[in-house]
């Protein structure tokens, strides 16, 4: 296969510098005592960070201090568009960057990064390899943007050496280890918990369809950390990045900060993620990253059943209004249909060629649609599982799908940063609506269907007029992802979760923001609206729910 059409496995950004030139210890290849895959994930888990930016977001390494600063290898793609970056460290911390202080190395797709903490984090052990062909690797970092879980989740993965190739941009170790776009940057670790080398770039192997991983051997980089003079970041002086500018924001005057909701119950799952909340009627449903799905009463919080049947990470639930019936969908590219009250799996829907992560239930409870990682967008007969449309159209991965309450619109949002309203009847495209450069995260239709909402990965909610197809205002916030929005029956509120770990309450008609509820030590990947109004359901990365209720 030609290395031109090799697939970054991120996006991009751009780098600068200044001095002082702490020396970092060459290691020549040595026999290290190979540690259980636990230990490996362990110390993957603490040198591994992500990298956010204009664009998505990479990984990185951190692998060297100098007083407050640390330094991060990464790719030079995942950097290479300038503009505002930070590092999110292990504890979920973010640092900002400053961008002119990145170092490009020449002749290779790397790149230095230094953010400036207080906080005490583990550096890597890099280490050249004598690996041979069948050697054990890991691969660690964070899949991009949402990724299968709707967030961003560190992985870890096993695999071989498959082989050396001839250099290209510095890429010479192949190995057969998964790897999913946004863990460009990622190390890659010998069975010893060393990083022999700096994850990159996906292909196929020559005269194959099997797709491999290439990385950049670690002795690359330390022959030019020899020579390199790294930068210390600035101590008190202002926040690096550019200022945002030309994005709306809502002027209207702020009500008090709890908008009359407080903290009524905290739940927590056994295991993983709560990557999907919904509710109807008296319960609601999580989807968990760990496969399962939690059923409970509301309001007491009370868990009703934990149903399980898919074979991998749950990414959405939806509930038919009528609360019979509820619908997943998982990294193991299915939709299951389950009986809401016996925890039946009623059947299975396939069809999608990648994990499906937004599905929707139309309000007759007879269609339902999803959204995938294979770019389509697909309605389904839920009472007899036939799949009646495919949609064609965004260029990118689907993070969300909506269905209007008169059951005749469909949306959808897209990485492509595109929303596309579809018949729901015919599966014909109505209109598209564009006006983000970041990823759709989130949609939500007013119980008028006049309205569109839609949450968006540079952290604004966009208000769309869906008869003019025109944006209506901007809601302005969040500080990250907004990776779900409801808005109320009476479709006076507008309720979004964010990877900012808050959840906020917006007045529709003006934008005012009205309240924002803090409690979640982890991104907020879902919310949802009970029928009456009283409570709302909040899920995150933290493994954790939460129930607020009106008035206390």
């Amino acid at each position: 296969m030609n290395y031109n059409k090799s697939i970054s496995a991120i996006l991009s950004i751009g780098l600068g510098a200044t001095a002082i030139a702490p020396i970092l210890p060459l290691l020549t290849p040595q026999v290290s005592a190979a540690l259980a895959p636990a230990e490996v994930n362990a110390i993957a888990k603490e040198i591994t960070v992500r990298v956010d930016g204009p664009t998505g977001n990479g990984s990185g390494v951190i692998f060297e201090k100098k007083g407050s600063t640390y330094y991060i290898i990464t790719n030079w793609h995942v950097v290479s568009q300038a503009g505002n970056y930070h590092i999110v460290t292990p504890d979920g911390k973010r640092h900002p960057v400053y961008y002119s202080l990145i170092k490009r190395m020449p002749g290779a797709d790397l790149a230095v990064v230094p953010f400036s903490s207080a906080e005490n984090y583990r550096l890597a052990v890099l280490a050249n390899t004598d690996a041979s062909e069948g050697k054990k690797l890991y691969v660690a970092g964070w899949p991009r943007s949402g990724g299968t879980l709707q967030q961003p989740i560190l992985i870890v993965t096993e695999g071989l050496m498959t082989r050396r190739q001839t250099a290209w941009n510095g890429y010479t170790l192949v190995y057969s280890n998964l790897v999913r776009g946004g863990m460009s940057g990622g190390p890659v670790l010998d069975d010893g918990g060393r990083v022999v080398a700096i994850n990159g770039i996906i292909q196929l192997e020559d005269k194959s369809d099997k797709i491999v991983a290439a990385g950049i051997e670690i002795d690359t980089f330390l022959k030019w950390r020899t020579s390199l003079a790294l930068p210390t970041v600035p101590q008190d002086s202002p926040t690096p990045g550019k200022p945002q500018t030309g994005t709306p924001v809502n002027n209207s005057p702020r009500l008090p900060a709890n908008a009359a909701f407080t903290l009524a119950s905290a739940l927590k799952v056994s295991a993983g993620v709560v990557s999907s909340v919904a509710a109807a009627g008296s319960h609601f449903v999580s989807g968990n990253t760990d496969g399962s799905i939690s059923v409970w009463n509301l309001p007491s919080g009370e868990l009703k059943s934990t149903l399980r049947g898919h074979g991998d990470a749950v990414n959405a639930v939806a509930i038919a209004s009528d609360g019979k019936i509820f619908a997943s969908g998982s990294d193991d590219k299915t939709i299951k249909i389950w009986n809401l009250e016996t925890g039946e799996n009623i059947r299975t829907l396939t069809g999608h060629s990648d994990v499906v992560v937004a599905i929707a239930l139309s309000p007759d409870g007879q269609f339902l649609a999803s959204g995938s990682w294979d770019k389509t967008v697909k309605i389904w007969n839920v009472k007899t599982g036939a799949l009646l449309y495919t949609l064609l159209g965004h260029s990118a991965l689907v993070n969300s799908v909506a269905i209007a309450a008169d059951g005749k619109t469909l949306a959808s949002g897209s990485k492509d940063g595109s929303i596309k309203l579809w018949n729901l009847q015919t599966g014909d495209l109505i209109r598209t609506l564009k006006g983000n450069s970041l990823s759709i995260l989130s949609v939500a239709f007013s119980p008028d269907v006049k309205t569109l909402a839609s949450g968006s990965g540079d952290g604004t909610i966009s208000l769309w007029n869906l008869g003019t197809g025109q944006l209506i205002k901007r809601l302005s916030g969040h500080t990250d992802g907004v990776w779900s929005v409801a808005i109320t029956k009476d479709g006076n509120t507008l309720v979004s979760g964010s990877w900012d770990k808050t959840v906020k309450l917006w007045d529709v008609r003006s934008g005012a923001l009205k309240g924002t509820l803090s409690g979640h030590s982890g991104y907020v990947n879902s919310v949802a609206i009970s029928g009456d109004g009283q409570m709302i359901v909040s899920g995150g990365w933290d493994g954790q729910i939460k129930i607020w209720k009106r008035g206390g």
